[in-house]
């Protein structure tokens, strides 16, 4: 899957591995993909299910208790259809609001947050 395919009312449902399902609308998607920077992003859309469903790990939001972030490592990144690279940036960070069930914001990152704690599940 190169984009995300939304249903009828401009939307997806992505079960998480720790927080239930959460949503991202079409809308969101197309304001987080749409800086001249991230035009690749959309050449990846696969890699927010993965992060969500199968995270390497999850952290606080370092200032908003209602959002986690959770990250996944990828060795490369789709840069266009067919194209697929290494990227500088090795892990996907996917925030989603607790409070709202919704995706907040996708972006690659070399590492996590400074200043976040490691959320741990209840009974780990």
């Amino acid at each position: 899957m190169a984009d995300i395919v939304f249903d009828s009312d401009c939307r997806i449902t992505f079960p998480s591995k720790y927080h239930g399902d959460v949503s991202l609308s079409q809308a969101k998607w197309n304001q987080i993909c749409s800086e001249p920077e991230r035009f690749y992003y959309r050449h990846n859309g696969e890699k927010v299910a993965t992060t969500l469903v199968n995270p390497d790990f999850v952290r606080h939001h370092k200032t908003i208790a209602s959002q986690l972030i959770y990250y996944k490592r990828f060795d490369s990144f789709k840069i266009a259809e067919r194209v697929e690279g290494p990227m500088p940036c090795k892990l996907m960070a996917v925030v989603i609001d607790t409070a709202t069930q919704r995706v907040c914001t996708v972006y690659p990152t070399d590492k996590p947050k400074a200043g976040s704690k490691e959320y741990k599940p209840a009974g780990s």
